[in-house]
């Protein structure tokens, strides 16, 4: 590996797998390799890189959050990269590269950068890739069938997706290869019982409904991302059904689905499917950096998503129908 690599993408849990992953390579060829894990914002000088440990062993430093370097230390990581030790590794990790377009062009001279990037919803060959790659981080085969459940339950959110996968394969350890059965016996007791009954009683415009499963699945532990993910997964079904899409091109597998999903986009008013997903965007930033708690953040998005409204007008939750 090179003596710099900058790994950036636009998923923080993406992001985490393919650092780790370069770790572990680099670990497997050099076990005493001394690994050391910073966030930026701990730091206000780079670690020591260019002087050998008194025991001989190579130094490895993750740097987090170079997205958001300032100051002496983004002048020190600069000064670094255009001239990078043999004897160390640098590993720099960001989410976003606007602010240091600099540090990534030094890196392409002078070292490896790594993009990372969430693939895009169409791209079912590369979420399969996703959801497979769970289930071999955890020591599991999954068939077709097995993967294809988890994209149906967790949506298009990749900690939605570790998530599942996860309690899949705790579930059923003893399992050698996991089907749609097991991720489906799962998914029964928890998921579906918690994040994918919020999607149900959003998309049948219930918002007492989509409260109470709300309430039942944060009480559940079930993460706020997994049920940001099964709404996710659920409106861009009803969407692509209200645009004429056939049922295979909306992941649906029966005529009787198909008909619920088509009565259920009609449920929505002009242009409230397309406000639900922008709804959807606001709610995932705010749960992943906003100040109130994250139970009040969704609770009040839920209520709004499951309310029907004339887009553009005042909210007003007691105007239901």
């Amino acid at each position: 590996m090179s003596a710099v690599v900058l790994v950036s993408g636009d998923d923080d849990l993406l992001l985490l797998r393919e650092t780790e992953r370069r770790v572990e390579e680099l670990l497997t060829a050099e076990p005493d390799l001394d690994v050391q894990r910073y966030d930026a914002t701990e730091l206000d000088h780079l670690p020591e890189l260019r002087t050998t440990s008194l025991f001989g062993t190579r130094a490895c430093v993750v740097l987090r959050g170079v997205e958001a370097l300032t100051g002496d230390l983004k002048a020190e990581v600069e000064a670094y990269v255009a001239a990078p030790s043999d004897g160390a590794v640098l590993v720099l990790v960001a989410r976003g590269l606007g602010r240091v377009q600099r540090i990534a062009r030094l890196v392409k001279e002078q070292g490896e950068r790594i993009d990372v990037r969430t693939p895009a919803e169409w791209d079912d060959r590369g979420w399969d890739h996703l959801v497979g790659e769970e289930f071999r981080r955890l020591g599991k085969k999954a068939d077709a069938t097995a993967i294809q459940a988890v994209r149906e339950h967790a949506g298009t959110s990749p900690a939605a997706i570790a998530s599942q996968v996860a309690a899949v394969c705790a579930a059923h350890d003893e399992i050698p290869t996991l089907a749609a059965e097991h991720v489906h016996d799962v998914v029964s007791g928890h998921g579906r019982a918690s994040g994918f009954a919020v999607a149900d009683a959003v998309a049948q415009r219930d918002p007492l409904g989509a409260l109470t499963a709300l309430r039942g699945a944060l009480d559940a532990g079930e993460a706020p991302l997994a049920i940001v993910g099964a709404l996710s997964w659920r409106l861009r079904q009803l969407l692509l059904v209200r645009s004429g899409a056939s049922a295979a091109e909306a992941g649906i597998r029966s005529s009787g689905q198909h008909r619920r999903a088509q009565a259920d986009a009609a449920r929505f008013r002009p242009g409230e499917l397309a406000w639900a997903h922008d709804r959807l965007a606001t709610l995932d930033l705010a749960l992943k950096g906003g100040e109130l708690p994250d139970d009040v953040v969704i609770e009040i998005a839920v209520l709004e998503l499951a309310t029907s409204r004339d887009v553009g007008a005042p909210f007003n939750p007691l105007a239901v129908g």
